[in-house]
């Protein structure tokens, strides 16, 4: 009978046929073999298989335990198990981990026969040479503990495929068990044995527990003891308080919460773990409704405020009271807001104490230095406080911490100035600016940005500010640069004259100005017949350091446009934007001629005028 070829032969042997030969194809290498031997060596590749990851498993293992006590105390739970085992390594011996060494293993049997047990890796290990399945039963003893009037035993398990566990526990009592991790758990009585079964997952551990159930009418009701901390804080027309209430709920959960509130007080918040719900009815108490039965310990806070005035002389300070508390005590911590003054008036149910020894969650509250201290215990207590209000006094919220200027005029007479002033704003819109008599503004910018002017209606320039951020302490700095053109008197035929120019007015003190003035070349400045109030020197002092100073540059912020545009608006303010409808352009100043430098300490902006003016001569034509 001919013997058939397997296909996959057939088909190599086919691609081989219809291939075709190229010229430049090297020889393929050949391996020349009887069919006999092929079909041997195939077959052999096909029955080889790869050896399991493990030696064997645990499909399946059922523990049933038995309390066993002594002196009447639960001590030892004796247990006999009967695992199912898969071993999986088709030949030598095979080793599966059973049981942890923690416990104390009685027997192992295989068919009513002793098995090998060794301990490896703190696992009491069955070694065989048996393939395929079989049963192992098991019989062990592990401790049980007792504190605090609840019982328990835990030990670790061997990986298995499903684990299932039941204990019996002698007694006539009704018990509460705990089967840590359990899928499924149940306990019934049998017999004079309260037994629980449950379903454990693969791995992890055994850990079963057991108390005395209390009957319904044996259960204690919750008690619960607050502690009041309460920062009272007065100020700007309103009185705020923040409450923060530590609870330590005992015996039983509570899901419900009830306080009564100061009257006249807004509820702002009310927050905590949990909450479901808080409503706040008319007689003022607030029902706080949690979605759990809060147990141990729980921290509630409420916020509160109410409008009130600067010169009150009687003002209670806002107590939150617990209702239905065992016990309640509290502090109290007040702080003042801005320039009000408080005084402590009459105090009932409270004692004075250092604000040092106030809790915690009072002092880590608040940066503001505290003033009066309270503590109290029990009943609700009465703390009365008097306010006085008192004017405050201006400071200065932009300033201006150098004024470069520098001025080149030509024989013509025809001058050109630029003005940089280092700003440092806090709340101001516009910088003001009065410029000389006759000069007409060229271009301005602020923090290196082109911005578009206003004229107010006392005729003085307005450029828009930016707010100066802070920035490591220290509010930035930035730069507002104004240019601007006069026409003076031009120089007489004799190359004589007089040069005098003023500077802008603007409406903040400068700490230092500079001003250096070029001359036309040729021209020689005479040391005598000088005037004005600034001070001709050699060299520019420049006291202030730039490194003291961090600057902001205006960049892409809408800041600057916004507010040009809100001066457009008729109003108080007055007046237009200068130059309506023109793009704002940065003009050069061009730097020639003979340099003469002048400079001054602590300008006081509009209300000081600041001149140069010096005789010349040497500029004939």
């Amino acid at each position: 009978m001919p013997r058939t070829l397997p296909l996959c032969v057939v088909l190599a042997l086919s691609v081989a046929v219809l291939r075709p030969a190229h010229a430049g194809d090297d020889p393929p290498e050949r391996v020349v073999m009887k069919l006999e031997e092929f079909l041997a060596l195939w077959q052999q590749a096909r029955e080889k298989t790869a050896e399991p990851p493990i030696d064997g498993a645990l499909a399946s293992v059922r523990y049933a335990g038995n309390v066993l006590f002594e002196d009447g105390k639960p001590s030892s739970a004796l247990f006999k198990a009967r695992a199912h085992v898969e071993v999986l390594k088709t030949k030598g011996w095979a080793r599966v981990p059973l049981l942890p060494a923690t416990v104390a293993l009685q027997s192992a049997k295989i068919g009513g026969r002793e098995a090998p047990i060794v301990i490896e890796g703190g696992f009491y290990t069955l070694v065989t040479d048996r393939r395929g399945a079989f049963d192992l039963d098991l019989v062990f003893g592990a401790a049980v503990t007792t504190s605090e009037g609840q019982s328990g035993l835990s030990f670790q398990l061997a990986p298995s495929g499903a684990t299932e566990v039941e204990l019996a526990v002698p007694t006539k009592e009704d018990l509460d068990f705990t089967v840590i991790g359990a899928q499924l758990e149940s306990d019934k009585v049998v017999g004079g044995n309260r037994v629980v079964t449950a379903t454990l997952p693969a791995t992890g551990s055994l850990t079963v527990q057991w108390q005395r159930e209390i009957p319904e009418a044996e259960k204690k009701t919750a008690r619960v003891y607050a502690e009041v901390q309460t920062l009272v804080s007065l100020g700007e027309g309103v009185m705020r308080s923040i409450t923060v209430v530590q609870n330590s709920i005992l015996f039983a959960g509570v899901d419900k919460l009830a306080y009564d509130l100061p009257k006249g007080m807004t509820v702002l918040d009310v927050s905590g773990p949990g909450i479901r719900d808080w409503k706040l009815s008319d007689t003022g108490r607030l029902d706080v409704a949690l979605n759990f039965a809060a147990e141990g310990n729980y921290v509630l806070s409420i916020g509160l405020e109410k409008a009130m005035a600067d010169d009150s002389k009687s003002l209670a300070a806002p107590i939150v009271t617990p209702v239905g508390v065992e016990r309640n005590k509290g502090y109290v911590g007040v702080e003042s807001r801005g320039n009000l003054e408080i005084e402590a008036a009459k105090v009932d149910g409270a004692t004075p104490v250092d604000v040092r020894a106030l809790p915690g969650a009072i002092l880590g509250i608040t940066e503001q230095p505290l003033l009066f201290g309270y503590k109290y215990v029990g009943t609700k207590p009465a703390i009365e406080l008097a306010t006085g209000a008192h004017g405050e006094v201006d400071v200065l919220v932009t300033l201006v911490d150098q004024t470069v200027a520098r001025t080149m005029w030509t024989r013509e007479g025809r001058r050109l100035t630029k003005v940089s002033y280092q700003v440092r704003n806090n709340r101001r819109q516009f910088l003001r600016l009065a410029l000389p008599p006759g000069a007409e503004l060229w271009s301005t910018s602020v923090g290196g940005r082109g911005v578009q002017p206003a004229k107010g209606s006392d005729g003085r320039v307005m450029v828009p500010l930016l707010r100066s951020q802070e920035q490591g302490g220290v509010l930035s700095a930035f730069t507002v640069d104004v240019v601007y053109v006069e026409k003076g008197d031009p120089t007489g035929t004799g190359g004589r004259g007089r040069f005098t120019a003023v500077l802008p007015k603007p409406d903040a003190p400068s700490t230092y100005v500079a001003w250096t003035v070029y001359s036309p070349q040729g021209a020689k400045v005479q040391r005598l017949g000088q005037d004005g109030s600034l001070r001709r020197v050699k060299h520019l002092s420049n006291p202030i350091p730039s490194q003291a100073y961090v600057y902001t540059n205006a960049g892409a912020v809408p800041e600057v446009a916004q507010q040009a545009a809100a001066a457009k608006n008729a109003g108080p303010m007055g007046g237009g934007a200068l130059a309506q409808g023109a793009a704002p352009v940065e003009v050069a100043l061009p730097l020639t001629g003979v340099a003469t430098n002048f400079e001054k300490l602590l300008a006081f902006g509009e209300d000081e005028t600041l001149t140069v003016s010096f005789r010349y001569r040497g500029l004939r034509k």
